[in-house]
């Protein structure tokens, strides 16, 4: 009991560290101080017992010692024992009543240690994530095919958390071709996220079937379907590298220099590095152009062990200025590829956390880019550029990006959208725009309905010319 109620203090202090900016903010430190101050008291209740509790298992210990040590002397003095067999009586008490308590001290100090076996088993128990290859089914070489007129097949896709919850997705169908834009839109909560992280199997479906250019997604391992691996080496465009960037609180850094963060695996040179870097706007042009001749001068792909010349102090990366550059105060602030990024990526702002995961994607040259509130972060002016970074970059890949963000998503070749868990509408910006339903109401409440009209009329306009 005294190990139960400890546990929650070190839990609740920690994360009152990580959001002690929020509980500030909203002036709730006495609220949480006083949570702590009752579970501190909840503990020393326990911990009072079980010292109170030892001590009465002493005292008895000595009461039954003395009882024994008593009848012992009573036996000796009406003579019905000899003085050698009472001492010797007597030192056995003694020594059994020291013995008991050690032993019930011990047994006592094994029944807290095994509560580290309890959690260990706990994790045994968990389900476990399917296997990473299934060597009777690899898909080919050529998989997934960029020019596939149904490249994602989604048929009575249903998707459950847990077995005896009620359906997140209920009887999703729809198809989506190679080098295609969609957006997936609804209000929150409609299951945008769940379709999108459905696709790289994060949760199996509970009933209908994922196809990838023809290859049931459930048939393949986690490692043929998310990753690149040696194989593929040569036609790196072709394999599915389905980037996820997720929202702010789900972008995922860690601790090492921006280069380990940008390339784990050591498969692209520096050059690329900086490249991604420029083209999602964290180095500035003077940036780039300093860092690329500095590292092609030294060394053409080798993952950087020490600073390069010029590049020796980067104690923190640069704030982003209006247009969305690094703003260049002193060269000491400018991120370079040697720049330390702490656990969490915690010395970085949201936004830059949201470039350097973008800059991540743009490296891997894939057949399938998924992008979950990709830029939600970000100001206006940054996200006009990023969004122009993807139509360049990624116009030979199928981009399915969930947005709230409906300037984001209005030039995509189609739009989803998604209520309570079903799909409502699934067509065209302009289509959608100028029928009555959820897309409609969504622009009309963005204030900008005029531009967003505009926008997917110019759209349509433009295809119908070429």
């Amino acid at each position: 009991m005294e190990s139960n109620t400890r546990s929650p203090i070190f839990s609740e202090f920690s994360e009152l560290l990580e959001g002690i900016v929020t509980v500030r903010a909203f002036s709730a430190e006495q609220r949480f101080l006083d949570g702590i101050h009752g579970k501190i008291d909840l503990t020393i209740k326990m911990w009072y017992n079980f010292w109170m509790t030892n001590r009465w298992l002493g005292l008895n210990f000595d009461v039954l010692g003395t009882l024994a040590v008593l009848i012992t002397t009573l036996f000796v003095l009406a003579e019905f024992v000899s003085a050698g067999m009472a001492g010797l009586c007597i030192m056995s008490a003694m020594a059994f009543t020291f013995n008991i308590y050690w032993t019930c001290r011990f047994w006592t100090e094994l029944e807290l240690d095994l509560n580290s076996i309890e959690r260990v088993v706990e994790y045994l128990d968990l389900p476990q994530e399917p296997p990473a290859i299934i060597e009777s089914n690899r898909p080919p070489a050529y998989w997934p095919s960029s020019d596939s007129n149904n490249l994602i097949v989604v048929e009575d896709l249903d998707i459950k958390y847990a077995p005896e919850l009620p359906p997140v997705l209920h009887n999703v169908s729809f198809s989506l071709k190679g080098r295609e834009r969609v957006g997936l839109l609804g209000r929150t909560g409609s299951g945008k996220s769940t379709l999108a992280m459905s696709i790289l199997r994060f949760v199996d479906p509970a009933k209908g079937r994922i196809t990838i250019d023809g290859i049931d997604i459930s048939t393949v391992g986690l490692h043929d379907l998310r990753h690149l691996y040696p194989r593929y080496e040569t036609s790196r465009g072709d394999a599915i590298q389905a980037c996820v960037l997720n929202s702010i609180q789900d972008t995922t850094l860690f601790s090492g220099t921006l280069r380990e963060n940008l390339d784990p695996f050591n498969e692209h040179d520096d050059v690329e590095c900086l490249d991604v870097l420029h083209r999602v706007h964290i180095l500035s042009d003077s940036a780039y152009t300093s860092q690329r001749t500095s590292r092609q001068a030294s060394r053409a792909s080798t993952r950087p062990t020490s600073p390069a010349p010029g590049d020796l102090d980067f104690p923190s990366p640069a704030p982003l200025s209006a247009e969305g550059s690094v703003t260049e105060i002193e060269s000491k602030t400018t991120v370079s590829l040697d720049t330390q990024i702490s656990p969490g990526g915690t010395n970085f702002s949201q936004g830059q956390r949201q470039l350097i995961a973008m800059a991540r994607a743009l490296l891997r040259h894939s057949s399938i880019i998924v992008l979950d509130e990709a830029t939600s972060s970000i100001d206006f002016a940054t996200d006009a550029k990023i969004q122009a970074t993807i139509r360049e970059e990624f116009g030979g890949s199928l981009l399915l990006t969930v947005a709230h963000r409906l300037k984001t998503v209005i030039d995509y070749d189609r739009l989803i959208v998604l209520d309570k868990g079903e799909i409502v509408q699934f067509d065209t910006p302009w289509t959608l725009i100028q029928q009555d339903g959820i897309f409609r109401e969504m622009c009309l409440k963005s204030g900008m309905f005029t531009e967003l009209e505009n926008a997917a009329k110019w759209k349509t306009e433009s295809e119908g010319s070429a």
